[in-house]
């Protein structure tokens, strides 16, 4: 047993290094996409800069509500295997779109096989993360493997600034310069990503995002792949007692029915230690529709983790979207200060998540998730108060130069602020969700369905750049905080706890799917309780 958990570590380890290069070739792409948008490729809209999110966000939620069966079927490893092989098309998309005169649909093309990869791959270590360290630490589990991911995505954000500023360069095209690039670039300096603004758009270009910074995330892709091979192992049939944290107290009859062959067990009874028996069935297979049902209807308590969830990758859209163009492109902020700030909530958002995980496994998952979502609403409204309005509700006159320094304190401060309340969500999610699945058998599903409607928040970032373009970025920032501190508060009316203890999740027979029959059976009739569910609609 000790050896068996000494294994799990191992390969928890290995779970969390491949989390670590997912994130880290997202944000690579992410940013590399955004900046080209405009310097490369002459976009000026906020919402054509941010259209790469739309086939992201598509491709990611699709995989999401697919993957938990795949992998319940053919294994965590298989499906991380398959995840990688199709992340690498996304950075040669990104060579191809360098060669190309106007190369944003390659780009965006390729956003579908990077959000493919993101949602299969990413799922897959989620579930295995829990594998190895057992049901009654779901928080924990789905938490270190976020943490993991978003810290990568953080620290990645400063790796692809040092790559632009070292690789991409930039020349005039034109041999005069418009009247408002001219008001605007009064230096006449066309060099380096920081002298390009959107008024001279087709006029200054930057070469060198879609070569070293694809390069990169190519081989990144690669080794996770030769990594996922040769090195990750298979931790779908891990029972409890081979788990990091040695069990807690499995069941007698657990580890021993979880190894034999389901065709052997088919309607056979043993004995259980209460003096009644169990006998063994195989769970009914479930459709990917009726888990989608099942999921974001029926139950009413998975139903509000769906639309939290959503919300929860709608304020990402914002982040990665939105507020980074808005900041560079229209604020006037550096590329350094740019990744400083949204490195921040990538940050605070990892580092928060494996204490919020942990601590809902105690505390509940409610408020952690209603809070969050209300605490992220907050933080959006600093943004657009704090960094918005050219500066006009801040006390006291402000030259230009105070004038940046403090948008860039306020846009930090709401960054970091949106890390920490999303942190607070995201791990939790996924532990809500599984807590009511009606079985063991149906963790994965449920928690793809779930993973698909929070990737499907994605989607808002580009009608909410589109109100931005048509209105004011401000105004974008305080609709989305309007509709987060509602979201907040629904959690907090309408969910239901049920969370698993150490003792109650070893020794529910729910926990496996299996039929218990009591000693004195009422009537001869069975209770099945491995189709209970809990708050119906």
């Amino acid at each position: 047993m000790a050896s068996r958990a000494r294994n799990s570590v191992a390969q928890l380890v290995v779970a969390c290094a491949l989390t670590a290069l997912l994130g880290g070739s997202l944000q690579i792409h992410k940013l590399a996409s955004l900046d080209s948008a405009g310097r490369r490729f002459g976009r000026v809209r906020t919402s054509a800069k941010v259209g790469f999110l739309v086939p992201f966000a598509l491709a990611k939620s699709g995989a999401n509500a697919g993957v938990g069966g795949v992998a319940d079927r053919r294994g965590r490893r298989r499906t991380t295997i398959v995840g990688w092989c199709v992340g690498c098309v996304a950075p040669i998309l990104g060579f191809i779109a360098g060669g190309v005169e106007d190369g944003l649909s390659v780009v965006t093309a390729s956003a579908l096989f990077l959000g493919f990869a993101q949602g299969t791959v990413w799922t897959a270590l989620v579930l295995a993360s829990v594998d190895l360290c057992g049901k009654a630490r779901r928080g924990f589990a789905s938490g270190l493997n976020e943490t993991v991911g978003y810290t990568a995505i953080a620290l990645f954000a400063e790796v692809y600034g040092s790559m632009e500023r070292n690789w991409v360069r930039c020349a005039w095209k034109t041999q005069s310069r418009s009247a408002a690039c001219a008001a605007k670039n009064v230096a006449g300096t066309c060099a380096t990503a920081d002298d390009w603004v959107k008024q001279c758009v087709g006029e200054c270009v930057c070469e060198g995002y879609m070569r070293g910074p694809m390069g990169v995330e190519l081989a990144m892709c690669l080794i996770g792949l030769a990594v996922a091979v040769f090195v990750f192992k298979e931790t779908s049939r891990l029972s409890d007692s081979g788990s990091v944290f040695g069990g807690g107290g499995s069941h007698p009859w657990a580890s021993e029915i979880q190894e034999e062959d389901e065709d052997e067990l088919r309607a056979n009874e043993v004995e259980s230690s209460d003096g009644g028996t169990i006998r063994v069935i195989a769970a009914p297979k479930e459709s990917l529709k009726d888990a989608m049902i099942r999921t974001t209807w029926r139950n009413k308590n998975t139903a509000v983790v769906c639309a939290a969830a959503f919300c929860a990758n709608f304020e990402t859209a914002v982040a990665w979207g939105l507020m980074s163009v808005w900041a560079r492109d229209s604020l006037g902020l550096t590329g350094r200060e740019r990744d400083f700030f949204t490195a921040c909530y990538s940050f605070m958002k990892g580092f928060t998540q494996i204490a919020a995980g942990t601590l809902s496994d105690t505390i509940g998952r409610r408020r952690p998730i209603a809070y969050g979502l209300i605490g992220g609403s907050i933080a959006l409204l600093i943004a657009a108060f704090g960094a918005g309005f050219h500066g006009k509700l801040s006390i006291g006159k402000t030259g230009e130069s105070e004038l940046k320094s403090m948008q860039l304190a306020y846009l930090t401060l709401s960054s970091t602020t949106l890390g920490v309340c999303t942190g607070m969500t995201y791990p939790v999610l996924a532990a809500a969700a599984v807590d009511h699945a009606p079985d063991a058998r149906h963790y994965a599903s449920t928690l793809g369905v779930v993973r698909f409607w929070r990737d499907l928040g994605y989607v808002m970032g580009v009608p909410i750049a589109a109100v931005a373009d048509a209105a004011s970025a401000e105004l974008a920032l305080i609709l989305v905080a309007a509709f987060m501190a509602t979201a907040g508060y629904a959690v907090n009316r309408v969910y239901e706890e049920a969370i698993p203890t150490l003792e109650n999740a070893s020794i529910d027979p729910r926990s496996s799917g299996y039929v218990h029959t009591p000693s004195e059976p009422t009537a001869g009739v069975d209770i099945e309780l491995s189709s209970a569910s809990n708050g119906s609609l």
